[in-house]
């Protein structure tokens, strides 16, 4: 996002933070996708990057050995998230930008609920696959549009985001994104994501479980 596409989206978020969890549980779709993700990549005392976190609510209650980080562009959702995880660490940055050297590197990396603002999918990828131990496991979930090729934008909202698009691709823009950025894919689906009560549609992603392969030696 540009400097004031952040700072609009972070205002959008900070204005219903409080409220996130119970009103956005009617419209999503994919907490469960990612709760069975999570059941099976997350072992004991690894390091767990939850990106676009929010409120922190898709990671907030795994077992208390493993080292959360989540980054959001919102404070408010920050600060949900950290009352909600105190053990948690939570930090303001934008996924266009590389993510710090010196917060290592993460075993798990979930991306899901927020790259509907991602313009360039394939540099967002690579900066998560470069903050991704190998071996790593990823659930990344992207705005997918099958109405024509490559990518393609729509209002995200005329009421609250004016002049902000939701960022779409269809999925051979995703894959190449995806080998771009040096992950090899070992799931895909074409899964609803959250009903847009706006506009009235329920918007789709490509779901995708990912892994950072381990060196060859």
């Amino acid at each position: 996002m540009n400097p004031r596409e952040a700072a609009d989206v972070a205002r959008y978020y900070d204005d219903f933070a409080p409220h996130y969890v119970p009103g956005w549980r009617s419209l999503e779709h994919y907490g469960p996708l990612v709760a069975d993700f999570l059941l099976r990549a997350v072992t004991p005392e690894c390091r767990v990057l939850d990106v676009g976190c929010g409120p922190g609510q898709l990671t907030r209650d795994l077992a208390p050995d493993v080292e959360v980080t989540g980054v959001d562009v919102s404070p408010r959702m920050l600060d949900a998230a950290r009352a909600g995880r105190p053990a948690g660490r939570y930090e303001r940055h934008d996924f266009h930008d590389p993510l710090p050297r010196d917060w290592g590197r993460f075993d798990v990396v979930v991306a899901v609920g927020c790259l509907e603002f991602c313009r360039d999918l394939g540099a967002t990828l690579g900066h998560l696959a470069a903050a991704s131990a190998p071996g790593a496991r990823l659930l990344v979930g992207v705005v997918e549009d099958r109405t024509g090729p490559g990518s393609s934008r729509r209002p995200f909202s005329e009421d609250g985001l004016p002049g902000v698009d939701m960022h779409c691709y269809d999925v051979t823009a995703q894959l190449a994104a995806v080998t771009a950025a040096g992950l090899s894919p070992s799931s895909y689906r074409f899964v609803p994501a959250w009903r847009h009560d706006e506009y009235s549609y329920v918007v789709r992603y490509g779901l995708w479980e990912l892994t950072r392969e381990l060196p060859v030696r």
